[in-house]
């Protein structure tokens, strides 16, 4: 498929999704698309290029009447992201992450314990081992945020097992995620939608949802892109630090199976500046599957 058709193709599937609730965010993926591939720009015909800036004019006036009937008064993250930066690490960078601590691992009513070491990097890869009394040992990892990225998972052979490429499109560091969206370290083609005050989960929270539509994603990908990447964070109010983060994925083997994911974080402390959850509790279709009790942090 030539490179025009391409592009026509992801910013049609960005507007028919059924799971860009709001049309502003379809609205900022396409220009930031655009933005990606102005190259294209110049061997598009002056009659498309007119429609498409018709298409843009209506997504626009779309957006506005949204806010208007909307309670969240959804809108551009721009302003927000920079305060939950400040809230994280006082505007410092912050590149690499590494978290050392304990593990409790529950399944089938059995619960299990051990070690944990995780590493994240701004860039979204990351890597949680745990070395478990039972289950011995257990990694998984994903890397850079991108269209080629990978994740995997492998247990005490060491084996690499790949995980279904559909559920590595999560724009964050799931233990991390103040970590990846920092202002500055956001890629291109992630959305990001200020949904204000809203419900997450069981609470109350400042509610921000992320989507990425990459620009140089293989073509069977594109279709399910956006409601894979989805991710809605919810932020403490007042300390505008993740109180919880949830997304969807699906079995490794592509199963129609949608399985819910929850992160919560809770007992923030101050390491070198930045703001560490030291208890990070992941739920599997609402019950509690890990907790890892962060005991000390490395900040580059």
């Amino acid at each position: 498929m030539g490179h025009k058709k391409r592009l026509d193709l992801r910013i049609s599937l960005i507007i028919r999704s059924q799971t860009l609730h709001h049309t502003n965010l379809a609205l900022e993926i396409v220009i930031q698309l655009l933005e990606t591939s102005r190259h294209l720009l110049r061997s598009i015909p002056v009659r498309k290029i007119a429609g498409l800036t018709l298409l843009l004019s209506m997504l626009g006036f779309s957006a506005v009447a949204q806010n208007q009937n909307s309670s969240s008064q959804p809108s551009d993250a721009t302003a927000i992201l920079a305060q939950i930066g400040s809230a994280f690490s006082a505007g410092k960078s912050v590149s690499r992450i590494q978290l050392s601590g304990n593990a409790k691992w529950y399944a089938g009513g059995a619960e299990d314990s051990g070690s944990a070491t995780l590493t994240a990097a701004a860039s979204g890869a990351a890597q949680m081992q745990l070395s478990l009394t039972e289950k011995g040992v257990w990694t998984e990892s994903e890397d850079d945020f991108g269209t080629g990225m990978i994740c995997r998972w492998a247990t005490a052979d060491g084996i690499a097992h790949m995980g279904d490429a559909m559920n590595c499109l999560k724009p964050t560091v799931w233990f991390l995620p103040s970590l990846f969206l920092q202002p500055g370290s956001i890629p291109a083609g992630v959305g990001v939608l200020d949904l204000g005050l809203d419900a997450v989960s069981s609470g109350n929270y400042r509610h921000l949802r992320s989507q990425a539509v990459l620009s140089d994603m293989p073509e069977q990908l594109l279709s399910g892109s956006v409601d894979a990447s989805t991710t809605d964070i919810g932020f403490d109010v007042s300390t505008l630090l993740p109180a919880v983060l949830r997304y969807r994925v699906h079995p490794d083997n592509g199963a129609p199976v949608n399985i819910q994911i929850e992160i919560r974080y809770s007992d923030y402390r101050k390491i070198d500046g930045v703001q560490i959850p030291f208890l990070v509790q992941r739920y599997i279709n609402g019950s509690l599957q890990l907790a890892i009790e962060v005991t000390s942090a490395q900040i580059s």
